[in-house]
């Protein structure tokens, strides 16, 4: 006897001529490329994308490399990748991942990419180093503390304005470190022994250029 749905029709046993098709939709997207690199402090990261124009673009916004997905192995990688996420800037969301995934990636790069990548993160750490310095000599009193123009642009050692409690007004900070994204560690330039703080960058303010830091 042949089944009978709930509904009292008799269902096809013929093969459903879109099962190919509906057994791909269940499945989700499938990675087209891999977004991977190494940030300013040479940590690794990557993901996996279903649009590759986009990732492209995002990925020459952030000195990102691409490889396609198109062997088995980097198929197999991307399956414990997790999967990126572009924003209306152009820019995606590319996670850390772990040194011996970045390496088994890494031979799928140019020289040319890991050359500069190399460059890069070297000249990171120059400017962190160098800024450190300049914060030792400010808080030292031997070199006026750099005075930033632009939120982007904050270093260890520049000069900002910050608040304890908002009707005491804006007193004078020196940025002691990146606690976190948008998170800066600071001290009051004027009390020194005072523990230090840490503020949010929209909580941060900026001297006028033509100011003369006391």
């Amino acid at each position: 006897m042949a089944p009978v749905s709930i509904l009292g029709a008799t269902p096809s046993t013929k093969p459903d001529g879109n099962s190919k098709a509906g057994a791909a939709t269940a499945q989700g997207p499938e990675a087209k490329v891999i977004m991977v690199g190494l940030d300013d402090q040479g940590r690794p990261h990557a993901s996996w994308f279903d649009d590759g124009d986009a990732a492209a673009v995002a990925a020459d916004l952030m000195d990102m490399a691409l490889i396609e997905v198109s062997n088995d192995e980097l198929a197999a990688i991307a399956k414990h990748l997790p999967r990126g996420k572009l924003f209306d800037s152009g820019k995606a969301f590319v996670p850390f991942v772990k040194r011996t995934t970045y390496d088994q990636l890494a031979k799928y790069l140019d020289d040319d990419y890991i050359a500069a990548a190399a460059a890069r993160v070297e000249a990171a750490a120059a400017a962190v180093s160098a800024a450190a310095e300049d914060y030792a000599k400010a808080s030292k009193g031997e070199v006026p503390a750099r005075q930033p123009e632009d939120w982007s642009k904050l270093l260890v050692g520049d000069l900002v304005l910050a608040r304890d409690i908002p009707e005491e007004g804006w007193f004078e900070a020196l940025v002691v470190g990146q606690a976190a994204e948008d998170r800066f560690r600071l001290r009051w330039r004027d009390w020194p022994d005072l523990p230090e703080f840490t503020r949010a960058i929209a909580d941060i303010a900026l001297l006028h250029p033509n100011h003369v830091a006391a």
